[in-house]
């Protein structure tokens, strides 16, 4: 779609083409409502995201009406955890290991086919509210074309970086002290150890390195760094490939050659989720290090948990919306990401990991109840607290 043929006025604008922009923005469409999904970068594109969806995303999604995502990508059902010269295998319920590239494209294609219209390549830049008129005006930036319109409602999923409430809301984004950055990309060709169904995760004291096999057997590798180890490493394919070293897990020389995407500081929070006219989503709430695939899980169970306020606020936009989904994101979602970030910790302990894996390894029946919380149903579909 070209910009200059872009519609004036929408009744939603949702900035952020990832998971949780994308599937707001189809289940809006599946409601009738005319929505507009703008996504910054040029389309498709990769991300520094590891691949997984785990059963329950896929459960998650299956609600959502995008059930037919299990036809992508590939099968896992073991994780193979190391660090240092220790190894335990686990079982995990069984998920999808699905490049971002192949993942991002689907979506939007489902979007569209629901009555979406999409643009890539494009910024979305908020204008004051026309209170008159009960519209947030908007600006699309489009290399140096740009377009004056309006929404009934602003949904900011824009990820990590999002710029969308930077200047109404400059202090409300927190970043967690001594917070890695995300580091990914993919190959065609990869050892022959990393075998499909089975994550391969690699640990140690200066991040965790994670491996899965994914459409095409491709190898996509999603990693959570110290920055100060990337910044010694000279880069991130010399820290990843410190990582694997660490545990014994095979480099290769494509490592080197890759073009190896990034992101901000992982663990960050939103402390207000919204704005007049605007709530934010997904990524750009907050996030914390993931695990096996948790974060795209947190993305569905956003969108479906905002859906119906989203719907408030485009027939009769209340300031107390705003209110509302902080609660309901903090019981959907961060409730998740506490439990993640306990995980997270204990992979920063190299020494305690270590000494857990004999035991893990040995009697693998005991990670159940941590693989049973993993994969408990999100509650994105109860009813809001009166």
């Amino acid at each position: 779609m070209r910009l200059n043929a872009v519609a004036r006025d929408w009744d939603v604008v949702v900035a952020g083409a990832g998971v949780a922009g994308t599937v707001i923005a189809y289940r809006l469409a599946r409601h009738g409502v005319r929505v507009l999904l703008a996504e910054k970068a040029a389309w498709p594109r990769d991300k520094a995201c590891g691949g997984c969806l785990n059963a329950a995303t896929l459960r998650a999604l299956d609600q959502a009406g995008l059930g037919a995502v299990r036809h992508l990508g590939r099968p896992y059902s073991q994780l193979a955890l190391a660090s240092g010269r220790r190894r335990a295998t686990l079982p995990l319920p069984e998920g999808r290991a699905i490049s971002r590239r192949q993942l991002d494209a689907w979506l939007v294609r489902q979007a569209i086919q629901a009555g979406v219209a999409f643009l890539d390549s494009t910024q979305v830049v908020l204008r004051p509210v026309d209170s008159q008129a009960g519209r947030r005006r908007i600006l699309l930036r489009q290399g140096q074309t740009q377009r004056s319109i309006s929404a009934r409602l602003v949904i900011g999923g824009d990820g990590l970086g999002s710029r969308l409430l930077r200047e109404e809301a400059p202090g409300e984004l927190q970043v967690a002290e001594g917070s890695r950055i995300g580091v990914g990309t993919t190959f065609d060709e990869a050892p022959a150890f990393y075998t499909a169904g089975r994550i391969h995760m690699a640990c140690a004291a200066s991040g965790y390195v994670g491996l899965v096999r994914v459409e095409s057997d491709r190898l996509n590798i999603g990693a959570a760094l110290d920055p100060g180890w990337i910044k010694r490493c000279g880069g991130p394919a010399a820290a990843v490939q410190g990582v694997l070293r660490q545990t014994g897990f095979p480099c290769w020389n494509a490592l080197g050659e890759a073009d190896w995407h990034g992101t901000p500081q992982l663990t960050r929070r939103r402390t207000r989720l919204g704005s007049e006219r605007v709530l934010i989503l997904g990524d750009a709430a907050g996030y914390v290090e993931p695990f096996t695939g948790e974060g795209m899980g947190w993305a569905v169970a956003g969108a479906a948990a905002l859906e119906p306020l989203a719907l408030e606020g485009i027939s009769a936009w209340r300031p107390a919306l705003v209110e509302r989904w902080n609660a309901r994101h903090a019981r959907v979602v961060r409730a998740r990401q506490r439990g993640c970030h306990g995980v997270a910790a204990v992979l920063r302990r190299p020494r305690l990991l270590q000494a857990t894996l004999p035991w893990l390894d040995a009697v693998p029946a005991s990670v159940a109840p941590l693989t049973a919380w993993l994969d408990r149903d999100y509650p994105c579909h109860r009813r809001e607290a009166q």
